[in-house]
């Protein structure tokens, strides 16, 4: 993804979540998720990480967990709704003149619909955050989806303030399970949703497209 990118307050809160600016996460210090976020859609809440226990969760929702959630009414949640406090991980390697090159992003949802996105090289962030603020536009068809999984897939509208005007994209988001998320991106609705389809209906040729839940300090 090249570009990804807000408009929020929420600047302070992932600065203090990556650590160090100038030289990047130290070790033990990589910025991790807040939320592990839910795959059914009549649950809004996710499990906060501290009290997940690292497996992939069943659709069922246990009854001891089930008071603190918050119950969907009509056709459920959005996955954009369900996102939110999640941090996601992506990273690169590549040689060049036969040095390693290693590239990270972080992309992290806020509770209010909006996201930032910060990039490191070889441990260093390039002070560049993008920020957008994201509106949901439509669900796309998950083939075959598990109870409560059908909205597992959305297109949302990615809108990054820019001087005096704004620059618009859209994104496909694709939840494969509680710790994977593929995401696409284009100028129209028409391109996204072709590719978002295409991806869910075969995600393991879309590798430059996942990302990882970030739930595991450096060591």
């Amino acid at each position: 993804m090249k570009k990804i990118i807000l408009i929020i307050s929420i600047l302070s809160v992932f600065a203090v979540a990556c650590g160090n600016k100038a030289t990047g996460p130290a070790a033990g210090s990589k910025p991790l998720t807040t939320n592990v976020p839910s795959e059914d859609k009549t649950v809004k809440d996710g499990t906060p990480l501290a009290s997940w226990n690292g497996n992939i969760q069943s659709i069922t929702v246990n009854a001891s967990v089930a008071g603190n959630q918050t119950a969907a009414t009509q056709d459920g949640y959005n996955l954009l709704e369900r996102l939110y406090s999640t941090t996601w991980y992506q990273s690169e390697e590549e040689r060049d003149d036969g040095r390693l090159e290693t590239e990270e992003t972080f992309i992290f949802f806020d509770p209010s619909s909006k996201m930032v996105q910060r990039e490191y090289e070889n441990g260093i962030p390039d002070n560049k955050d993008e920020f957008s603020a994201l509106q949901f536009v439509t669900d796309i068809t998950i083939p075959n989806a598990q109870a409560n999984k059908d909205r597992n897939a959305c297109i949302v509208k990615n809108i990054e303030k820019e001087g005096n005007g704004v620059d618009t994209e859209f994104e496909g988001y694709y939840l494969y399970n509680e710790t994977t998320l593929y995401i696409v991106d284009g100028d129209t609705q028409s391109e996204v949703e072709k590719e978002l389809t295409a991806l869910v209906a075969n995600p393991t040729r879309y590798v430059e497209e996942r990302f990882v839940l970030s739930t595991e300090a450096l060591n």
